[in-house]
Order: C-alpha cells, then structure tokens, then sequence
C-alpha cells in the first residue's frame, strides 16, 4: 500500500471530508480587565480590521464608474428627468430603443462639449464632479431605457 497522499487526507475511509477545525473570530475590541485607578470606568481598544483583498486598477476603476453614473442616474430621476424619458419613450411605441439610443448620444456628445469648458488646470476633484454633472442627463436616459425595456429587469 502507498503512503497516503492529500487525497487521502482529505477524505478518509469513510468518504466523507474531515471537519476542518475553524478559526475563533477576532473581536474587534478588546476590554481592560485590569483595574486601574485612572481614568474611571470601562477601557476600550479598537483593533482596525484586517484590510480586504486588493482590487486590481481596472475593476476599481470599473466601480468608480458605476458608482458616479448610478448616483448620477438617481438624481437625474429625482430631479423628474426620468419620467419624463420615460413618458417619451412610451409615446414611441416600437421604436422607443432607438430613440432612447439617440437621445443618449445627444446627451452624451452634449457632456462631452460641456467637459471642455472646464480649466485643465483645475484640480481632479473638479473634473469628476463636472463629469459627474454632466453625465446626469445621459445616465437618466440608460436607466430610463433599462426600465421601460419589457422583460430587461425580473
């Protein structure tokens, strides 16, 4: 008979996987049970919590873009951009993807022109809310197109 390998450990005679024993949880506080004189009452240290996996760049990036044009799509359907979108592409009957389609590349080319109005020199945290602001308009108009789609959202 062969020395057993990981399989063999793993699944023993019987089939069934070996309970793996499980780690105990960290509190992430911790109490001072020690008396002391000062300062009066109960001591609590907070331990910062073990950061999570990186992300690569490109799905950060990804995710910054959801974010900022999902937020943007909110407000732009608070502010009654949407169901007014929305009304239109009722109207339209058949032909209500492509002029949603339309809609948005003028919404879009329209973000775009707006975009070069501001400095270059302004800092970063200016250019994202100016594309933040300016993209308002034609991530309405995809939300919109996305909830009045039959059968896109169940």
């Amino acid at each position: 008979m062969t020395a057993p390998d990981w399989w063999d450990n793993l699944y023993g005679p019987d089939d069934q996987p070996h309970a793996v024993p499980a780690e105990t949880p960290r509190r992430w506080y911790t109490r001072n049970t020690n008396p002391a004189p000062e300062p009066p009452g109960l001591q609590v240290t907070i331990r910062p919590t073990t950061p999570a996996t990186p992300v690569s760049p490109r799905k950060a990036r990804i995710r910054w873009w959801v974010l900022r044009r999902s937020t943007a799509a909110g407000i732009g359907w608070g502010l009654g951009l949407g169901p007014a979108v929305s009304s239109q592409l009722d109207e339209a009957g058949p032909g209500a993807i492509g002029f949603a389609l339309l809609l948005w590349l003028i919404a879009w080319r329209a973000a775009t022109w707006l975009l070069r109005l501001v400095p270059r020199d302004a800092i970063q945290e200016v250019h994202d809310g100016a594309d933040w602001a300016a993209h308002i308009p034609s991530a309405t108009i995809l939300l919109a197109l996305a909830l009045h789609t039959p059968g896109a959202i169940q």
